[in-house]
């Protein structure tokens, strides 16, 4: 990293932590986290998140609501989608020109060779049609030239390189998916500063083992026949289980209940393919949400009579509790704000 980026970036701290940027930052994370529709779930009701966002897209330059849209959480950690960090290194990496994509390989093997299926609820998405042989020799060749330099620096990436791919658009654009990972990837070696600390879903997500030379092994006609008949049985029980499994998530009522059902998708990773996520995404959510009523429950209980000296101190705790919670909540969220404005008056200002 040459002197110009280090002042550049030096200023940008400096700016984003004086007391009185730290202040207005403070104040506009309130406004943002009370927005509805220009704020993801994740961070609704959620100012520190949000303050973490704003500081991050002040340093990048950004309007910090168009960053807000290109976040998730993965198992508790915030993540920024593919397409804002490829932007911020185009953008704010120490570049001297436009960052050059080379595909090389038989990418005429894999472009618009996919399947359309249907999950549970009917709703259609596309898995890849290819077979991992079909990926040999593919790649991408990504290349750009740092500030005080004359030659770029070149990364070559492998599709077959790609592990985790949880996204459908794997299926519908390898091309551009692999160009985001290889940027990122670029970035992590040649500018590292300028997405420190920024992970995206693929960095997240525990990648799932594929077999990638399975035995082949010789049947007769009769030994196939009966292995299909045992495959139909297998996928039918297996459906059930699901089914079952997701009823056994809403109906959980204890923490203790959804740590087990944690453990039971664990044990399950191998078979459940792509329902990993969703299931292991769903018990983390439920989790989350008893664990958050249990909070909010208990902090209501211990309240004391409004005429004690903490009385005030432990009603704006609860309150801040349950804002910070909102997004674990759901619709009760509105039923607990409504029970705190019914008490509002007998602890405030009393």
């Amino acid at each position: 990293m040459n002197e110009l980026t280090q002042q550049e970036n030096i200023n940008s701290n400096v700016a984003v932590f004086s007391p009185q940027s730290l202040a207005a930052i403070q104040t506009f994370s309130q406004v943002m986290a009370s927005g509805m529709a220009t704020v993801p779930e994740h961070l609704r009701g959620n100012p520190s998140d949000c303050m973490a966002i704003t500081m991050q897209a002040m340093q990048w330059q950004m309007n910090p609501y168009a960053v807000a849209q290109k976040t998730f959480v993965v198992n508790g950690v915030l993540g920024y989608e593919a397409q804002l960090v490829n932007a911020v290194i185009s953008t704010r990496g120490p570049l001297t020109g436009r960052i050059e994509y080379d595909w090389f390989g038989p990418w005429e093997k894999i472009i618009g060779k996919f399947e359309i299926r249907k999950n549970d609820k009917g709703k259609e998405y596309r898995v890849p049609g290819w077979k991992l042989a079909d990926e040999n020799g593919i790649g991408v060749r990504v290349q750009a030239t740092l500030r005080g330099e004359s030659k770029p620096r070149v990364l070559e990436l492998l599709l077959a390189q790609a592990r985790t791919r949880n996204s459908t658009l794997w299926a519908d654009d390898p091309r551009q998916q692999l160009a985001y990972l290889a940027l990122k990837r670029w970035a992590r070696l040649y500018c590292p500063e300028v997405i420190l600390g920024v992970y995206t879903r693929d960095e997240l997500d525990e990648p799932q083992g594929k077999i990638i030379n399975p035995v082949q092994e010789h049947k007769n006609t009769s030994a196939c026949r009966a292995e299909r008949e045992t495959t139909i049985i297998e996928q039918d029980a297996g459906e059930n289980w699901i089914s079952a499994f997701r009823e056994r998530i809403e109906q959980a009522q204890s923490t203790g209940e959804t740590t087990s059902l944690r453990q039971e998708v664990e044990d399950h990773k191998n078979t459940l393919g792509a329902l990993y996520t969703e299931l292991k995404g769903k018990v983390v959510q439920r989790h989350h949400r008893l664990n958050a009523i249990a909070r909010i429950e208990t902090m209501i209980n211990d309240l004391p009579s409004s005429g004690d000296p903490e009385a005030e101190q432990k009603f704006i705790a609860l309150e801040n509790t349950l804002n910070a919670a909102r997004p674990h909540l759901g619709e009760l969220y509105e039923a607990y704000k409504t029970t705190l404005t019914d008490m509002k008056p007998e602890y405030i200002g009393s």
